[in-house]
Parts: structure tokens; sequence; C-alpha cells
């Protein structure tokens, strides 16, 4: 989950206005998540849509445990196969999803499909945050960028590529679950 000190910290260092940043409110209590959707929402505003996602990619929580053991240790056992053959294996490491190659040399992985009463549709979010809030609301996409860093940072790790978060496609956030967060990354040279 993202944090209002984590994304002051991340906007200082990408050189973000800081009259821009002044008209955000990053002392709110951390405990309530209208607070970081409203944070969201300002970003929204006030930042350009690649300042957005270039602030959320960075927010990825659970970059440690077990998935990442098993990212490291994909990289290593398939460290000389191709770019596209590491990704088509990428669905063997436990929760990375079955990602997608597009034409255009990115990929996509769509990530939901359960159910457990945050929203009303097919999907939910598994953000501890999100869950707390009472329904009905509708968060921005933006919030997910978060979510799309947790993937990014495992999917560098095991893929052994620098990547960056190019779009959110959807999210079960502003669609009451009809639509599973689904991202697209961009493969950096």
């Amino acid at each position: 989950m993202p944090t209002l000190k984590k994304i002051r910290d991340t906007m200082k260092k990408q050189k973000i206005n800081g009259e821009i940043m002044e008209q955000m409110d990053f002392e709110a209590d951390c405990n309530n998540p209208h607070n970081i959707t409203s944070l969201i929402d300002k970003m929204d505003k006030l930042l350009t849509r690649e300042q957005c996602l270039s602030i959320m990619e960075k927010q990825g929580c659970c970059k440690g445990g077990q998935r990442d053991k098993d990212s490291k240790a994909f990289a290593l056992e398939h460290t000389e196969k191709p770019f596209s053959e590491k990704l088509a294996l990428m669905s063997s490491i436990q929760y990375m999803m079955s990602p997608c190659l597009n034409d255009d040399g990115t990929f996509t992985i769509t990530f939901g499909g359960y159910q457990n009463g945050v929203h009303t549709g097919k999907t939910t979010c598994s953000c501890s945050s999100i869950k707390k809030l009472k329904q009905p609301f509708s968060v921005s996409p933006t919030y997910c960028g978060c979510c799309a860093g947790h993937f990014l940072y495992h999917y560098q790790n095991a893929l052994g590529v620098k990547l960056k978060l190019k779009e959110i496609n959807s999210s079960p956030l502003n669609t009451n679950g009809e639509k599973p967060c689904k991202f697209t990354f961009q493969v950096l040279d």
C-alpha cells in the first residue's frame, strides 16, 4: 500500500515542482485510506499521467519474502534464455500471473479474479488500505500504480531487464470490480 511519506519522498527525488507539492497534504493520518486517495486525486489533477505513473511505480509493496526469492532464483535458472522465452515462463513463479507479450514489445499482466466483499463485481483489490473503505466508492486507477510497482520490481529481478510502467489499463477500483487490475510494462534499454 502506498504511504504519504513515500510518495512525498519519491516526488522530491523526481524533482516535482515544490509549488505543486505544497498543494498536497503529506502529513495527514496515514491510517485513514481517504487521505491517500485524496492525495492520489490531487496528483491526477496537478501532475501529468507520466509523472503519476513514474511516482506510483516506485511505491510497490511486498518486495521481499518468498516471491522475491523465487524471482531471483528464476533469473539465475533462466539467465541465458531470450526475453520472450523468459516472459512466457513467468507464470511458473507463484502469484506472478501469466504475462502477455504485445506486438509493440511491451507486455501486459492481469491480476485479479477473486472476490472478497470489497466490490460487487467479479474482481477485487487486494490492498489492505482499500479494504477499509465502505461501499460505494470509486478510487482513481492511479492508486493501482503501487500494485504495478510490486510486479515491476519482481519482473525486473526475474527477467533481468529494466522496466517502466507504461499504463494502468483497468482496475476494480473505479469499475466496482467489473474489471481486474491490468498493467502494461515497457522494457527500457
